[in-house]
C-alpha cells in the first residue's frame, strides 16, 4: 500500500520532533542520532512554516477533495465530495470544487477514492499476560508491555483501526501508552483500557486457567496480581457495600471501561461469577461515573444475568457450549445491548482450516469404538472443534434477529516469535485481525454496508465516544480511512488503505510500527 502523504507534510508533523529531541538532548550533552544535513532541512522547514507550536498544529487544516463519501450511518455513499478538517475535527463537508484549497491546506486528492469512518475493534489484547503455554514470553518481555501496547496500537492503525478497546491486559503500561497517544507524543490507534476483567485473578488462577495457587511459582503469583490490581477473585464474595467500595478504588485508576467475568473463562464448567445484586452494583459504580461495562460469559444463564443487570456490550456472545435460546436472543435485541462479534475466528480462511480439520477428526472418530463415558463423549466433541458450530450458529442467529453488532476480534499476541512453534495466523493479529472480523460479518449475513456501520458507528458507541466517533459528520473527530476501491462492492476492498488520517493528522503508515518488538513485515502488508 502506498503512503501518499507528501514529503514536507511528513517533515512537518514527525520530523520536527526529532529536531526538538536533539535541541533538547544537545543542552544535556547528549546527542539523537539523526543526520547532521538533516537538522539543517529541519531548521529550514521551522522557518518555512513559521515554527510548528502547539497553537499552530491545532490548527492545521486539511481537506480531501472529490471523494466519495461512505460516512458509517449507513446512509448511500455521497459521490464528489470534499471533507475539510479543522485541527482534530471534521469542519464542513461539500460539494467538490465549490472551492480552491488555501494555502497552507494539506490537500489530499480523494478522485477514485473511498472515504470512511476510522474502524474500531472492541476486543483487543496488547499486552503479554502470561498463561501457562506462553511462560517464556511472559518471562522474557515481563518488562516490555509499554513497547508492546504502543507496537500493538500502531499495527492497528496501519489497517484503519483508529480506536481500539483493550478488555484483558496489564493496566499501568496500558494507560501509560494509552495517555502518550491522546497527548500526540507518540502516534497510534485511540486506546480505551478495562484492565483486569473483574472476578479473575490473572492468568495463572483458577477462574482463568484452572491453575490452582499450589501450583504457582513466585513469578506467576506476582504476574496475577499485576492483571488483578486488587479485583481478582475475593471480590466474588463481598458483600453488595464492600464492593461498591472496591469498585470506586477501581474506576479511580483511571479504566476507561468495566469488564468483569460473568462466569469464569472457561466454558465447562462454565460457573457463574456474581450474583445479581453483585451485578447491579458493578454496573451501577461504572455508569455513575460514564463508563460502560460488558462481561464475558459463556453460558446462558450467565449471560442472561449480566443483561439483565443492565451492560452495555457482550464480548464474544457467540461463545457458548451450546446454542443460545430464542428468548435470550429476544432479550439482547429489546434491550440493545451490543453484541462484540469475533468474526474472525469462524469465517474465512479461519472457517475453511476448521472444516478441513473437523473432516480428518470424524474419520478419526468413526474407527473408534462407542464413547463409554460423559468425559470420552467431550473429547470427542473437541476433537471435532464442536464448538466453533456452535459459535457459527450462535453468531448467524444474533445478526439475523437484529442485535447492534461491532467487530471485537480478540486480537493478541500470543507468543514472541523467537517461541513459536508454527507460524500464527493473520486472523488474531493486531488491524489485519480486524479487517478480517469486518470481511467476515459479511460472510455471517451482513451486507457491506451494515458490516462497515458495525465497525465505525457502532465502535464508536462502544468506545463510549458515540457523539465523537464513527461516522463522518462536521465537528465529530477526524478519524479517517481513504481506500482505492469500493467496499460496498466487495468488503475485501477495505484492504485496500491509501491513507489514514487520526485526530486530523495524516499518518505515515509506512513508518509503523516504529520500534517493533514482534512485528516481521510481511511483504504487500499496508505501509510496505
Amino acid at each position: 500500500m502506498r503512503d501518499n502523504t507528501p514529503p514536507l507534510i511528513r517533515c512537518n508533523v514527525y520530523e520536527i520532533r526529532y529536531l526538538r529531541l536533539w535541541l533538547s538532548q544537545s543542552q544535556k550533552g547528549r546527542r539523537c542520532p539523526v543526520a547532521i544535513s538533516n537538522y539543517f532541512r529541519l531548521f529550514l522547514l521551522l522557518i518555512v512554516v513559521g515554527g510548528t507550536s502547539g497553537a499552530s498544529a491545532s490548527s492545521a487544516v486539511v481537506e480531501i477533495a472529490n471523494v466519495i463519501l461512505i460516512d458509517g450511518t449507513g446512509a448511500p455513499p455521497r459521490p464528489g465530495v470534499t471533507v475539510r478538517i479543522e485541527g482534530e475535527r471534521i469542519r464542513s463537508i461539500v460539494p467538490a470544487g465549490v472551492r480552491k484549497p488555501a494555502k497552507g491546506v494539506t490537500f489530499i486528492d480523494g478522485q477514485g477514492r473511498y472515504l470512511l469512518p476510522g474502524f474500531v475493534d472492541s476486543n483487543v489484547h496488547g499486552t503479554v499476560y502470561g498463561q501457562p503455554a506462553r511462560r517464556d514470553t511472559s518471562l522474557k518481555y515481563a518488562d516490555s508491555n509499554a513497547e508492546l501496547m504502543l507496537e500493538f496500537a500502531q499495527r492497528a492503525l496501519k489497517y484503519g483501526v483508529t480506536t481500539i478497546r483493550d478488555s484483558y491486559g496489564v493496566l499501568p503500561p496500558t494507560l501509560a501508552v494509552r495517555d502518550r497517544i491522546e497527548r500526540g507524543e507518540v502516534v497510534g490507534a485511540r486506546i480505551k483500557a478495562a484492565g483486569n476483567i473483574l472476578g479473575w485473578s490473572g492468568p495463572f488462577s483458577l477462574t482463568f486457567s484452572l491453575t490452582r495457587d499450589a501450583d504457582l511459582s513466585l513469578f506467576q503469583e506476582r504476574w496475577n496480581d499485576l492483571l488483578a490490581q486488587g479485583m481478582g477473585e475475593e471480590i466474588m464474595d463481598m458483600t453488595p457495600d464492600e464492593l461498591r467500595v472496591a469498585m470506586d478504588a477501581y474506576l479511580d485508576k483511571g479504566v476507561d471501561f468495566i469488564k468483569y467475568g460473568g462466569t469464569s473463562h472457561f466454558m465447562r464448567p462454565s460457573l457463574i461469577g456474581f450474583s445479581p445484586r453483585q451485578q447491579a452494583v458493578i454496573v451501577g459504580e461504572a455508569h455513575k461515573r460514564g463508563k460502560r461495562v460488558e462481561t464475558h460469559a459463556t453460558s446462558s444463564e450467565g449471560l442472561r444475568l449480566a443483561v439483565e443487570a443492565g451492560i452495555d456490550l457482550i464480548q464474544h456472545p457467540e461463545l457458548m457450549s451450546r446454542d443460545l435460546p430464542d428468548d435470550l436472543i429476544r432479550l439482547i435485541v429489546d434491550k440493545g445491548t451490543l453484541c462484540g462479534i469475533r468474526a474472525n475466528y469462524i469465517t474465512g480462511a479461519y472457517r475453511q482450516r476448521h472444516i478441513s480439520q473437523r473432516a480428518e477428526a470424524q474419520a478419526r472418530i468413526d474407527r473408534m469404538p462407542p464413547a463409554l463415558t460423559s468425559a470420552e463423549k467431550w473429547r470427542r466433541l473437541d476433537m471435532l472443534a464442536d464448538n466453533e458450530d456452535v459459535q457459527r450458529r450462535n453468531a448467524e442467529r444474533l445478526i439475523r434477529a437484529g442485535c447492534r453488532v461491532t467487530p471485537a476480534t480478540d486480537s493478541y499476541y500470543g507468543d514472541a516469535p523467537e517461541f513459536r512453534r508454527a507460524h500464527k495466523t493473520d486472523e488474531a493479529e493486531p488491524g489485519i485481525g480486524t479487517i478480517r472480523a469486518i470481511e467476515g460479518l459479511v460472510e455471517l449475513g451482513m451486507t457491506p454496508m451494515q458490516a462497515i456501520v458495525s465497525a465505525t458507528r457502532n465502535g464508536g458507541i462502544a468506545a463510549g465516544m458515540g457523539e465523537d466517533l464513527g461516522t463522518v459528520e462536521p465537528g465529530k473527530i477526524a478519524d479517517l480511512v481513504l481506500v482505492s476501491a469500493n467496499p460496498l462492492a466487495d468488503i475485501r476492498n477495505i484492504e485496500k488503505v491509501e491513507a489514514v488520517i487520526a485526530r486530523g493528522k495524516p499518518v505515515d503508515l509506512g513508518r509503523l510500527p516504529e520500534h517493533p518488538l514482534f512485528y516481521g513485515k510481511p511483504e504487500g502488508v499496508a505501509g510496505s
